[in-house]
């Protein structure tokens, strides 16, 4: 709260405007959660008090995308109404504030965001030791989804999809009916090649292409990738297990 020498200055009816990223791009209105009255000292004064801000979940995926893994920077402009005793008048004071990684991957969590990718297993029966593997694969994928690590997304997730194929057994007879009798495939090896063309897609992961290059994923690919991984471990427990 700035100084202010006259004693009868009250401020009221305060809200924030809240912009995110460097370029500083309007993400929303903030209000106080309790409507409060401010009164200044002839001395500035340092206080607390939550606002809250909606923000949609396309808002926040756009966050998360401008965001990239790094940390983000926020700018608040911060007004309110008051009265000098004779004229009812407006002030604005304008203030950044950098959120690093770790915090703001706390924040999200708190949030609940990134929250709706269920995985389901039957509780009443103890998982083969390959399933285990790829559970603990999707774990840590996901915290990368959350710290905008998309490569470490998309590279755990092939270790979690090839822990399931590699004891599987039977993939090298489905590669190579796609190659002679692709009409004829049972649908048991229809969902084995499935996985292992998401496994062919996230093997650019830490690995470079053909022409040497190392190719970087997207937050929608890693999150296609970490979807499709979690349906497919599901799928493969209902079954085999």
């Amino acid at each position: 709260m700035p100084a202010y020498e006259n004693e009868d200055v009250f401020f009221h009816k305060t809200s924030a405007k809240v912009y995110v990223g460097p370029k500083s791009i309007f993400l929303g209105i903030a209000t106080p959660e309790v409507p409060k009255m401010y009164k200044p000292n002839i001395h500035p004064q340092k206080g607390g008090v939550l606002y809250e801000v909606i923000i949609s979940k396309d808002s926040m995926e756009e966050v998360e995308k401008l965001r990239a893994g790094k940390d983000i920077e926020f700018k608040l402009d911060i007004s309110g109404e008051y009265q000098d005793g004779l004229n009812q008048l407006c002030k604005t004071e304008s203030i950044r504030y950098v959120a690093n990684q770790k915090e703001w991957v706390a924040a999200l969590k708190a949030m609940g965001f990134k929250g709706g990718l269920i995985f389901e297993l039957p509780m009443d029966i103890v998982p083969a030791d390959e399933v285990k593997t790829a559970l603990a694969a999707i774990e840590k994928a996901r915290e990368h989804l959350y710290y905008g690590n998309y490569d470490d997304v998309v590279a755990k997730c092939r270790i979690s999809l090839e822990s399931v194929i590699s004891n599987w057994g039977k993939i090298a007879a489905v590669r190579n009916s796609v190659k002679t009798n692709k009409k004829g495939m049972t649908k048991q090896q229809r969902f084995f090649h499935a996985l292992d063309q998401i496994v062919y897609f996230s093997h650019l992961a830490h690995h470079p292409d053909e022409n040497g290059e190392y190719i970087s994923f997207t937050r929608s690919e890693a999150v296609f990738v970490l979807g499709s991984t979690i349906a497919a471990i599901s799928s493969y427990v209902e079954n085999r297990i």
